[in-house]
This record gives C-alpha cells, structure tokens and sequence, in this order.
C-alpha cells in the first residue's frame, strides 16, 4: 500500500500484499489479531487471489479490508504469512502495512447577513398610493406560488427548478449521525435514553435508505422480521437485535445500562452499517 493512505472514520480501507512463492510451497496467510493495532480493526477475513501462474511460480494478491472509529494517525505494524516447503520448513515473510491518516467529518457551519430595517414611507393620497399595495397583492401570490411549489419539489426530491437534489448515501448520513452522538456524550452525562433512542432512530433511517422498509412506524419485532427477508450476515444481524434490544430495556423498563454497553453501542451501530454497506457493493459486483 501507499506510505500513508487517508480515510473518512468508519470507512473502510483495503490492504493488497503481493509475493511470488514457488508452486510446491504452501502459501499460508493468517488472520491477523484484531485489532491490528489500537484502533484499527479488521472487517471480514483475507481474501488471496492467483493473479499469474508461469515458469513454476505463482503470483499471489492477499487483501484484507480494515476500518477505524477514532481519528487519528495510525502506524499498522508488519503482517506475517508464512511459506511451507515440502520438506516441512517454514519461511516467514514480512508486509509493511504502512501507515493511516483517520479523519472527521466536518461539520459545515451557516452565517446569516443582518440588514438595516427601512424607514416608513410616506406617500401623498393619490393613485400612486395604492401602487406599492397591488405589488404587495401580487408579490403574495407569486410568494404562495413558489412555496407551493417548493413544498411539491422537496416532495419529489428535486430542486426548486426540477433537478434532482443530490443526496448523501444512506450510509454517510448515518455515519455522520453516529458521529454526532458521539461528540455529544450523552450517556456520560446521565442521559442514557436519549443516547439509545437517536442511535436507533439513526438506524431505522438507515434501514428504511438501504433496503426500503418503512421503519419509523414498526416495533423492533416487526423491524427484525422484515429484515430477516433480506440477506444479511447472521453475525451483524444478532449484534442489531441486541443493540435494539438494549435500547428498547433503556427506554420503556428503565434499564441502567452498563459503562461497557454504552461504549459498545456507537461502534457497534457503526460496524454495522459499514458491514451492510461492504456488503452491497460485493452484491453489485456479483450482479
């Protein structure tokens, strides 16, 4: 990889190795310990991939897809895989991971331009009096003509002149959501119910982006069951019902959740949607 490669938090990043190894030699790559270092995690298992086979040599690509919750620089230490010969030997080859630059996502901020009030206007009782009041009349009917259609258009998800309004994915809005509960610490200041109910209201939004389910309106029942249609990995699927779970013991039977699952819960929601969303894009490779 690159000497140092930059990524969004939450995002994922992909790590390609190459080496040649002879064809009687057993290639052997394992899992790395995860995390790999401190806040670095890996997503997934390695993937090794022939990419040449000739003059008794193989060329082999091993990736493996990692992802981080925190900003930062971060050094990955070197990776091991391991070359079995047919005598029984064992070689061991070292990768240099490089290094990751994690950055936030920065909030834009809005300034407003304040203007002068404008004096009273005094006009003689004339003809012309009336002039400023019919542009009113027909200033308001223009006014109520362009909101009319503003409501429509935002309705549609296009601009006020018809061209579609470019949106975030659902998965950026969510993660930008995560980050926000985050900053805020709110369970840390005693309000843990506020904590779990914008966590999953944030995830119900990303369900109802990501696989059209109207969730807003379900109970956590009727989520689970309708994303059981779906194919999701059983692993990411049982870590949602248990943070959905949580949050519902927090907010209706008035749960004191403990300091290790108000910790988890952010990462966990963000896992999950970085997950889902690794696994649309296989899907639409496959397709």
């Amino acid at each position: 990889m690159d000497v140092k490669d930059t990524l969004l938090i939450g995002d994922h990043k992909v790590l390609s190795f190459k080496t040649k190894v002879a064809k009687d030699v057993k290639y052997i790559f394992p899992t790395p310990s995860n995390p790999v270092t401190q806040g670095v995690e890996i997503i997934g298992q390695p993937v090794i991939d022939t990419l040449s086979a000739k003059n008794g040599e193989l060329e082999l690509e091993t990736r493996i897809t990692v992802t981080s919750f925190d900003s930062g620089s971060y050094t990955i230490p070197p990776i091991p895989a391991y070359l079995q010969k047919l005598d029984g030997s064992i070689d061991t080859v070292w990768y240099d991971a490089g290094k990751l630059q994690v950055t936030t996502i920065q909030i834009d901020t809005t300034s407003f331009k304040p203007y002068d009030v404008k004096g009273q206007q005094n006009y003689p009782y004339t003809v012309k009096e009336f002039l400023p009041w019919a542009g009113l009349v027909v200033l308001a009917v223009l006014l109520g003509l362009l909101i009319k259609k503003y409501i429509k258009s935002r309705r549609e998800k296009r601009s006020l002149f018809g061209k579609p309004v470019l949106q975030d994915p659902p998965h950026i809005i969510a993660l930008r959501s995560l980050e926000n509960i985050l900053s805020r610490k709110l369970w840390q200041n005693n309000q843990e119910k506020q904590f779990y109910t914008e966590i999953v209201d944030t995830l119900r939004l990303y369900l109802e982006g990501r696989y059209n389910i109207p969730t807003m309106e379900k109970t956590t029942g009727e989520i689970l069951t309708s994303l059981s249609e779906h194919k999701i990995e059983p692993k990411e699927y049982e870590n949602l019902k248990d943070l959905f779970i949580l949050s519902d013991f927090v907010k209706f039977a008035k749960y004191k959740p403990t300091k290790e699952d108000n910790e988890k819960a952010v990462p966990a929601a963000v896992r999950f949607v970085n997950a889902t969303y690794l696994q649309e894009i296989e899907e639409e490779k496959g397709r």
